[in-house]
């Protein structure tokens, strides 16, 4: 088998992982992972990158715009065309190269619309959503299996499908961390989590960290501050002038879900991968200015859900934070935990394998005929 993923944050890479840990572990195959826009040209995909990066850092309103005006478009638009090309190359290539019989995307990519000249024979190609916004540069005709996050994205998935391919909600395929409970690590019980992904963007963050000490004066915070030593620098800072010692500053750790499974609820990034955790975990979440685009989709997606709520602004922050406490953390949690799939990893490996057993055995039948 072979997983392609894409290097914008850590997500995909994650979700590579998880699947290739229980396909590797519960069905001993073979898989390999791969990124295909670095291996095409670093230095074309390190720009790509950096432009990710700094159009949500800097200008998200213009990648919002962007992932707006694109999310609907037909599966067959030029533009998907184009933007194959910067990945065609080393897709083509470790296909050839493998000659797998499974290939699991784990970002929207249409490299594989089209099939190598040279290709021996065709392999089962899977696509896993990693997002619960849903937009068209997921789909393209040559996809055999789509892993869904929600049954609420099955029907709106459909206009965007081409007959024959197979759909299964195993929702977002997270660490194996989620699977099981870890609530005997140091992490505060009850604490308020601020998870700001692996690159460590969080809007207004001094002004969110004086809400939440002033409205929860019983509860500790924890700020997950993944790789950003500038966010972990002024969280401590925060924490020296408010001398409570309720502050703390959490530097990159693989161990998220110690802080997540103990958390009253998290001030969360929105990201699909994220969110995942989140609702594994039954933690209520807090979304504050969501990032333009997938982010705020997804947002949109959990608050629709009743696992979270959205605050747009300081004022409908504020406001959000008197009702995050009650019994409205318990129903959110609730409805966290209804839609959450913590063995997604295990639901995805399990419907791969299923798929390709069904198609081989397909193929069989109809070479027998002739």
């Amino acid at each position: 088998m072979l997983l392609f993923y894409a290097s914008f944050g850590d997500g995909h890479r994650q979700v590579a992982h998880a699947i290739q840990d229980v396909l590797q572990q519960e069905y001993r195959a073979e898989v390999s992972l791969v990124d295909p826009f670095r291996q095409t040209s670093r230095a074309l995909a390190a720009f790509n990158e950096w432009v990710y990066e700094t159009l949500t850092a800097y200008a998200p309103f213009l990648y919002g715009w962007s992932y707006n005006w694109t999310r609907r478009l037909s599966p067959q638009h030029v533009l998907w065309k184009l933007l194959a090309t910067l990945s065609r190359r080393a897709t083509w290539a470790k296909v050839l190269a493998h000659q797998p019989d499974i290939v699991v995307q784990l970002f929207p990519d249409h490299a594989l619309a089209k099939y190598p000249p040279t290709l021996i024979s065709r392999p089962v190609i899977v696509t896993a959503l990693t997002d619960y916004a849903l937009h068209s540069r997921w789909f393209h005709a040559n996809v055999d299996l789509y892993l869904m996050p929600t049954d609420d994205i099955v029907l709106e998935a459909a206009r965007f499908q081409t007959a024959g391919s197979k759909v299964v909600v195993s929702g977002i395929p997270i660490r194996d961390q989620f699977s099981v409970c870890r609530l005997d690590s140091d992490a505060p019980q009850g604490a308020i989590v601020i998870s700001a992904g692996g690159r460590g963007v969080f809007p207004n963050l001094s002004f969110v960290l004086t809400a939440l000490l002033e409205q929860f004066t019983d509860r500790h915070i924890a700020v997950l501050c993944g790789r950003n030593d500038k966010m972990r620098e002024k969280v401590q800072e925060i924490a020296q002038s408010d001398g409570s010692g309720r502050l703390s500053a959490v530097s990159f750790t693989d161990d998220v879900a110690s802080y997540v499974q103990r958390a009253s609820f998290v001030v969360a990034k929105a990201g699909g991968i994220s969110v995942s955790e989140c609702l594994s975990a039954g933690a209520p979440m807090l979304f504050y200015k969501p990032q333009p685009g997938q982010e705020y989709h997804n947002a949109k997606v959990v608050a629709h859900l009743g696992a979270g709520q959205i605050a747009e602004g300081r004022r409908e922050f504020l406001s959000v934070l008197k009702r995050f406490k009650g019994e409205s953390l318990v129903d959110m949690s609730k409805a966290a935990i209804a839609i959450a799939h913590p063995d997604a990893a295990v639901r995805a490996a399990r419907a791969i394998v299923q798929t390709w057993e069904w198609t081989t055995r397909k193929e069989q039948l109809a070479r027998r005929d002739l």
